[in-house]
């Protein structure tokens, strides 16, 4: 039997992401404007809230692209520490979904 998928609110996908529900909101907006990569949310009410299947796609890509999400907000010259923080916190996120699918599927 399939489970249904989950549904997030822009406040959890920033907690996954370690980002502020700013950065999203200006991320779907890039997406709508035909500039971004970031998955657009599911209708509710006015209402951001994203499938967690689309959310960890996302988090798949960016990892096989190399290419940070974030790409607006820090300057074409990272620094190797910043590239290590963004890196750390791609993981930290693909972990806590991992571990919420694991959980939901006991």
């Amino acid at each position: 039997m399939e489970s249904s998928p989950r549904v997030l609110l822009i406040h959890e996908v920033a907690a996954l992401l370690r980002v502020a529900p700013v950065s999203i909101r200006r991320w779907v907006a890039e997406r709508r404007a035909g500039r971004g990569h970031f998955p657009l949310p599911i209708s509710d009410r006015g209402r951001l809230r994203f499938l967690d299947s689309d959310i960890e796609n996302f988090l798949h890509q960016q990892s096989q692209s190399n290419v940070s999400p974030q790409i607006n907000v820090l300057s074409a010259r990272k620094t190797k520490r910043q590239e290590r923080e963004f890196q750390e916190r791609q993981e930290s996120a693909r972990r806590v979904l991992e571990e919420h699918r694991q959980s939901r599927r006991k």
